[in-house]
């Protein structure tokens, strides 16, 4: 018994096949990829709901389907696929105006998002706000759906929480998320693992700021603290010269949300930020549309480093195919 979140068992069991282990561990694969198609027809949505040209919405969807990371990451056994299936689910529904089906939707990311990855659990303040939209848009009509959905959408997080309170109380667990919180000074010390100041005793390299820049530079295990600086700062400039009211904008605070609570937990920038990256993205864009460039330009700019994406994958099968 571990505290792993049920998503991951569950799917390995679904895909289960005695007989030919292969045919399993291939069809898991093949349900992760179409689970990040199915996301980016949620980013697509989204990105059409917040008034993005078309030019813009191929454009990140195109920068996303090549990043390096995403195709080491999205076809395998790893939860990013699911992850990002749910985080744009959530994003769309979340940022859609009030309506019944709405709200359960989203709600339903929320619990595939806490049941795959648990510290995505910090969502469910993105959750409170839309109830407090929700109540204000017509309180008498949303109150008693809202308790409603909100009670059973709390059951099964209720269930799995006792489950990992018995876990650790008994000390069941050789592999423990927990553990990183059992240190002397355990905030202080995760927030300097966080920021990739010193290594973290779970871990077996440096994570934190350095680690960021190699979302966007297809060479592995680069780390470069200044240009991961840099990146963070222009994705977070993006979004605040583009909204005024920046504590509105859903998407935005999200990412806020899950990058403080990795920095906190001590995990700090690493292939966790993958789902985030369709978000960098669009906070490039919106610093580059604070200069009133052309779109096409973005465009080509895009273009170019998708190709420089796709010449690095051929040069890597080439080496692989070489070796075998």
């Amino acid at each position: 018994p571990s505290t792993v979140t049920p998503v991951i068992p569950f799917l390995f069991v679904l895909f289960k096949v005695k007989s030919w282990p292969f045919l399993g561990f291939a069809l898991h694969k093949l349900f992760h990829l179409g689970l990040a198609l199915i996301g980016g027809h949620f980013l697509y949505k989204y990105l059409k709901l917040k008034e993005v040209s078309n030019v813009i919405i191929y454009t990140i969807l195109g920068l996303v389907a090549v990043n390096t990371n995403v195709v080491m990451w999205f076809a395998n056994l790893y939860p990013e696929a699911i992850l990002f299936f749910a985080f744009w689910g959530f994003i769309y529904y979340a940022s859609k105006p009030p309506k019944k089906s709405t709200i359960v939707k989203m709600l339903l990311c929320f619990l595939i998002l806490v049941f795959t990855r648990y510290l995505f659990a910090v969502l469910g303040i993105i959750v409170l706000i839309n109830y407090y939209e929700y109540f204000k848009s017509d309180f008498k009509y949303y109150r008693f759906r809202l308790i409603k959905y909100g009670l059973i959408c709390l059951i099964p997080l209720a269930i799995w929480g006792k489950y990992m309170q018995n876990v650790e109380a008994e000390n069941l667990s050789k592999i423990s998320y927990f553990d990183r919180f059992k240190s002397e000074s355990p905030i202080l010390y995760n927030i300097k693992c966080g920021l990739g100041l010193q290594q973290h005793h779970e871990v077996n390299k440096i994570n934190g700021v350095p680690a960021f820049a190699s979302l966007f530079i297809p060479k592995t295990g680069y780390r470069s603290a200044i240009i991961s600086i840099i990146l963070i700062l222009a994705f977070i400039i993006g979004f605040v010269l583009k909204t005024k009211a920046v504590y509105q904008d859903k998407l935005f605070l999200s990412i806020l949300l899950i990058m403080l609570g990795l920095m906190f937990a001590g995990t700090g920038f690493s292939r966790y930020w993958l789902v985030l990256l369709p978000g960098f993205y669009l906070g490039y864009y919106y610093l580059y549309k604070s200069f009133n460039f052309n779109d096409i330009w973005f465009s080509h700019v895009a273009k170019v480093l998708a190709l420089i994406y796709i010449a690095n994958e051929i040069r890597l099968d080439v080496l692989i195919f070489s070796k075998i």
